[in-house]
């Protein structure tokens, strides 16, 4: 059951996903996503305990909104009769990566990544989710995830820098 605080927990961790995505984490104060809210900074320290816990909430959905879209893909191929495949989670990726702050906020926790250790431990954790629920979902070897994954990555920057593919 979800309660009221649950709500308002996804409510202001959706919201500063958005602030994060375009100012990251150490340029974007916490006092930012309480006014966009209309909520005191006590009240979101109260929900995340501090501006460290509302980025790694922020984390935490980003992985999830993507591991939701690509077991709904999944679900879709085996309605239609077949087995799940690596192109059908690349393309529910896709599909993720083109909510623009999503885009955004994913290149913000990996730079982020690199000089707060909490961060990377929990983008490395979702991160290793990730590649073992491709395998698990689809029977995909680790060197044909470690691939997707790659062009995966390839993807999120061709996109962020506006970049065309190659032909």
């Amino acid at each position: 059951m979800t309660t009221k605080a649950d709500q308002r927990r996804l409510e202001a961790t959706r919201e500063a996903l958005s602030h994060f995505a375009k100012g990251g984490y150490d340029g974007t104060p916490v006092s930012v996503v309480a006014d966009a809210l209309g909520v005191s900074q006590p009240y979101l320290f109260k929900l995340f305990t501090s501006k460290m816990g509302l980025f790694v909430a922020c984390v935490e959905l980003c992985y999830d909104l993507i591991e939701a879209n690509a077991k709904a893909l999944l679900d879709h191929a085996a309605a239609e009769g077949r087995p799940g495949s690596l192109d059908d989670i690349g393309a529910a990726f896709q599909t993720t990566i083109a909510e623009a702050d999503l885009l955004r906020f994913q290149l913000q926790a990996w730079a982020a990544s690199a000089t707060h250790p909490r961060i990377r431990e929990v983008v490395a954790r979702r991160l290793h989710r990730s590649l073992e629920l491709s395998r698990e979902l689809t029977g995909a070897s680790a060197d044909e995830v470690n691939e997707m994954f790659a062009r995966g990555t390839r993807l999120v920057v061709r996109t962020a820098v506006g970049l065309e593919l190659l032909h």
